[in-house]
């Protein structure tokens, strides 16, 4: 079931008029969600969040991804059970981030990195990484981006 608090509101910056378009424009999340993330994958609105337990949604019980479909959330994928479990003892909040066709997620709490093929609708981990982990909120830091050089006459 939708969660009413939470979700996307589109505006046409063309518009001139704003009474009740915003409210027209409201477009929920797919379920109780924590720790949303949206991303532009490729020109496809992309969200990445933790489902909330239906009793305690501050509890994460898995990660889905979606794709905004006109003002319809598509499930792409749920995070297998095992590759959840994997992470360890999750909290609420889980950094993630996305470029081209990957989409990278990782707890706060570890140092492990999992990442999703959009194409091939694949999990895997990524290589090891020789960071050694020196205290309990340690994570990869950064952020996905897409070099360009866009010239006009």
């Amino acid at each position: 079931m939708p969660d009413g608090r939470h979700g996307l509101v589109r505006y046409s910056l063309s518009s001139r008029s704003t009474h009740g378009l915003l409210v027209r424009n409201f477009i929920p999340v797919p379920c109780a969600l924590t720790c949303g993330r949206l991303m532009n994958l490729k020109d496809k609105l992309i969200m990445v969040g933790g489902i909330g337990k239906q009793d305690r949604s501050d509890i994460i019980k898995g990660i889905g991804i979606w794709v905004l479909n006109g003002t319809e959330w598509q499930e792409v994928a749920r995070m297998p059970q095992k590759l959840f479990q994997g992470f360890g003892e999750f909290d609420d909040v889980f950094a993630s981030s996305g470029t081209d066709d990957l989409i990278y997620i990782q707890s706060y709490g570890a140092p492990a990195l999992l990442v999703f093929d959009m194409i091939q609708k694949q999990w895997k981990w990524s290589h090891k990484c020789p960071v050694t982990k020196r205290f309990p909120l340690q994570l990869f830091t950064g952020f996905c981006f897409e070099p360009r050089l866009e010239m006009s006459p």
